[in-house]
């Protein structure tokens, strides 16, 4: 009896190993792959290029999994059974180094794991810039505006700062760029490249609580979008569904909702 139940957990476990992890030295192999996340590319692009630390899986049969060092992880491919539902017990219900949240605008993956134990679905609304404001905010004279540099990067606080989604600061300051703002030399918000493509950046914003409220976080989104037209890329944005503040922002900042996706996590 204890043979045999020996063979049938032997049998489950190896039921769910397809997934192959990719050396980082041919992630440029999987480019294209990243390309077809059509529920967001900068975040898988940002790895295959190079640019961000993050993860590749791929089952052998056509489907990709990319997982990057914020935790948010993206698929694109063939979508089979077997693929995701290694991706449910290797990812999403057990513990692993880093928190992970698959982002995806398929209805398919959606309805695989809508009815799961463990897992909460959330949504996360899209947007594309249509332009830059007319009329863009005017900074209160009270403040001041530094890029982000090796000389202040350590002042910068909270939850959503570039140590979000680089793996280091040298990282940061080498792929990325930034705009943070002080009043009497205290760090008061923050707006970031949160992911970093060869043609687009997510923005990240991040105001401290004391200083909210005084229109630093809609300033600095349109300071980064500035730059990264400036810089020829597409200027990316997101948000969970719930977050009136970022929604706000974003609309000031010339950026329109284009989809809503699903964001599917273990539940908390």
């Amino acid at each position: 009896m204890g043979s045999e139940l020996a063979k049938i957990e032997t049998t489950q476990k190896m039921r769910y190993r397809c997934l192959k992890k990719i050396n980082e030295s041919v992630y440029k192999e999987y480019i294209d792959a990243a390309k077809e996340c059509t529920a967001n590319r900068v975040y898988p692009l940002s790895i295959t290029n190079g640019i961000q630390t993050g993860d590749i899986y791929t089952d052998g049969m056509g489907g990709v999994l990319f997982w990057h060092y914020c935790g948010f992880a993206y698929i694109s491919g063939a979508l089979n059974p077997e693929f995701l539902e290694e991706i449910y017990h290797e990812f999403l219900v057990s513990d692993t180094d880093r928190r992970f949240l698959l982002i995806t605008d398929s209805l398919f993956i959606t309805d695989y794991y809508k009815n799961r134990d463990l897992l909460q679905l959330d949504r996360r609304v899209e947007y594309d810039h249509i332009r830059l404001p007319e009329k863009p905010p005017v900074l209160d004279d009270r403040f001041i505006t530094e890029r982000i540099t090796i000389d202040n990067i350590g002042s910068i606080q909270g939850r959503i700062v570039p140590s979000f989604s680089w793996q280091s600061s040298d990282a940061f300051l080498k792929r990325g760029f930034g705009f943070l703002v002080k009043k009497d030399s205290e760090f008061s918000a923050v707006a970031f490249s949160s992911a970093v493509s060869p043609e687009e950046v997510d923005i990240g914003v991040e105001t401290a609580e004391a200083y909210r409220r005084n229109g630093l976080a809609a300033f600095l989104a349109g300071r980064m979008c500035e730059e990264i037209i400036a810089q020829g890329k597409k200027p990316v944005w997101a948000h969970a569904e719930t977050n009136e503040g970022s929604r706000k922002t974003a609309l000031g900042a010339g950026f329109k909702p284009s989809k809503v996706n699903t964001v599917i996590h273990k539940r908390r």
